[in-house]
């Protein structure tokens, strides 16, 4: 699986929400994730009820990771001129960070922890701070705006895997 530009993009698109109203949505975020893994039990986090995805534990594991470089490029994007961000292909950390033998809990807690200190970083913020400019190796410029908007997107879709998931097994949706 390869990394699909088109749908970055599509998570970078601007409806111009007041940046309170995106930091608020973006420290609800680990909320969603937790929510959605609720009452699983070890079978069915690592099972595979939607043939040919990743397990909730995966989805999990690849959001943690996620997480953490998404929020790296944030704070680069806020504290340098221009920086350059790397591409990550998150796709190929599953079987080599062995994902299925990981501590979810340990994983949730780096997404609330994640979400906790970046939100604050981010609530603190000038206006104009919003516009910063950073440098994508695959995508081109970005605004720390548009990071936040795709960090935020990603979570929440994430989310929404998980709940097809659930809705394989027979489970009820949580809020996604």
């Amino acid at each position: 699986m390869g990394t699909d530009y088109a749908q970055i993009e599509d998570t970078q698109v601007d409806h111009g929400e007041p940046a309170a109203e995106l930091v608020a949505r973006y420290g609800r975020g680990a909320a969603l994730v937790r929510a959605s893994v609720a009452g699983l039990s070890p079978e069915q986090l690592l099972g595979y009820p939607v043939p040919e995805k990743m397990s909730v534990q995966e989805v999990v594991c690849h959001v943690a990771d996620c997480e953490q470089f998404l929020a790296d490029r944030m704070k680069r994007a806020i504290a340098l001129e221009r920086p350059l961000l790397v591409g990550v292909d998150g796709w190929h950390y599953p079987e080599a960070l062995h994902y299925a033998k990981r501590d979810i809990e340990l994983d949730l807690t780096l997404i609330d922890a994640t979400r906790a200190q970046m939100a604050a970083d981010l609530g603190r913020l000038a206006g104009e701070t919003w516009s910063r400019v950073a440098v994508h190796t695959e995508t081109g410029l970005v605004t720390l705006r548009q990071l936040l908007l795709h960090t935020i997107r990603h979570l929440e879709w994430h989310v929404g895997t998980i709940n097809d998931k659930r809705e394989a097994m027979g489970l009820a949706r949580t809020a996604d």
